[in-house]
């Protein structure tokens, strides 16, 4: 899909989020609702659109009572407007997304105020202005709305891009995000100012003067080990759950590495996310059990399949046979086809015919006897009887709670084995 270049204008918005509270990565919605919608804010917005604005724009608002507020004001002072959102009561300038659409593109109305209708699969490609009218809470949202005016258009050079940031918590990431960086990486250290970023061919990006100053102390009251609880938060709260170490894989743009530094576990005691079950585990083998399988090393993904073996319905098994691994490694390459590019090599010419004995075999040689001398002691083999258990100590612990970890675990290795292993596909 060809992109236009856009030109980007970062303006300072003097709204005082520190005023707002702000609980388990979230922003009171009310607080945060009343914050934006004031004839002062609105007022900015209003002049800056009449100085960059282009024919046809969409704003992005925080919520229903935001949207119609701005549309009501744009109306009152001669800009045609209209609030699009999910809300089925009926108001003065509220449309429907279809017939929103339409009047803009056909030059009925200048500006659409919306509420994540506008996120994704709806294609505008007239549009030559957005406009970011509330904090940037999450980084996929705010490549998809900008992704809404980037369309390629006839009569359209570029897209013109209105953001307005206060001093919201994640507001000093934009500058890394518009050079297409991770701008929650890791690199606690990474400081770069904005004239040292690079940013897309053709593109323009302006911030004021005031923002450069509010970037850089919110970078220096911003630690990782703060975001890393925000995000967890803003995570579980939009999960309704706490959630797992798939989902900070998955929704997180910090790495999960951080969070297993000491072991999930711990990062979740130090923020008292533990249930009674699973505080009883710290400093026992259960809890050795989980940072191993956090940690311990895959060339290949063999262990994944072993390990699997272990799981029952409701509990983790004391031990497993051989057969039962072979079975679980069967099962594990020949009903994935995924899994089975691990086995497309040389060594393992043929395995497409391999019955459940050739299996078995390669597990024994392989992720069956490197866990036995790898993992401390955690998992044991017995060669005579053709067994493969965890040590003694673990065997109390071995419920359902703990299979949910094990679980969560084999899961998020897999996946990140594969996307890393086979990351060109």
């Amino acid at each position: 899909m060809e992109l236009v270049p856009f030109k980007y204008y970062g303006i300072y918005d003097d709204t005082d989020y520190d005023e707002i509270e702000y609980i388990n990565g979230k922003y009171n919605a009310k607080q945060l609702e009343d914050a934006l919608s004031i004839s002062h804010r609105a007022d900015l917005i209003f002049k800056n659109y009449l100085r960059y604005k282009g024919k046809k724009t969409l704003g992005f608002c925080s919520s229903i009572k935001h949207a119609e507020y701005m549309a009501a004001f744009f109306n009152d002072n001669n800009v045609r407007a209209a609030s699009v959102h999910s809300s089925s009561a009926a108001s003065e300038n509220k449309l429907d997304r279809e017939e929103a659409i339409r009047k803009l593109e056909n030059g009925e109305i200048d500006v659409i105020f919306s509420v994540d209708i506008f996120n994704e699969g709806v294609c505008i490609p007239s549009l030559d202005t957005v406009m970011f009218l509330r904090p940037t809470e999450s980084y996929v949202v705010f490549l998809q709305q900008l992704g809404r005016g980037l369309r390629k258009y006839a009569e359209k050079g570029y897209l013109t891009v209105l953001d307005f940031i206060g001093n919201y918590k994640r507001d000093h990431y934009i500058p890394k995000l518009l050079a297409g960086e991770n701008p929650l990486s890791n690199k606690s250290n990474d400081y770069r100012k904005i004239d040292e970023l690079e940013f897309p061919e053709d593109c323009y990006i302006s911030f004021d003067f005031k923002l450069m100053d509010l970037f850089d102390e919110m970078r220096k009251r911003d630690p990782l080990a703060k975001r890393m609880k925000e995000e967890y938060y803003r995570l579980k709260g939009e999960l309704g759950r706490r959630p797992t170490r798939v989902d900070i894989y998955e929704g997180i743009d910090i790495n999960l590495r951080e969070y297993l530094k000491k072991g999930y576990l711990r990062f979740l005691n130090s923020i008292g996310e533990l249930n009674e079950t699973e505080e009883g585990w710290l400093e026992t083998a259960a809890e050795e059990l989980l940072k191993e399988l956090e940690k311990t090393s895959m060339t290949k993904s063999y262990k994944i399949p072993t390990l699997l073996a272990f799981l029952s319905e409701e509990e983790l098994k004391e031990q497993i046979t051989f057969e039962e691994i072979g079975r679980s490694f069967m099962h594990y390459y020949k009903g994935y086809k995924q899994h089975s590019k691990d086995l497309n090599n040389k060594r393992h010419k043929g395995w497409e015919t391999w019955g459940l004995e050739k299996f078995t075999k390669e597990a024994v040689q392989n992720p069956i006897h490197f866990l036995a001398k790898s993992s401390k002691g955690l998992f044991k083999q017995d060669e005579v009887n053709k067994v493969f258990y965890m040590k003694e100590e673990l065997h109390p612990y071995l419920d359902t709670t703990l299979k949910e970890h094990f679980e969560d675990i084999l899961k998020y290795r897999n996946i990140d084995y594969f996307r890393k292993r086979f990351k060109e596909d």
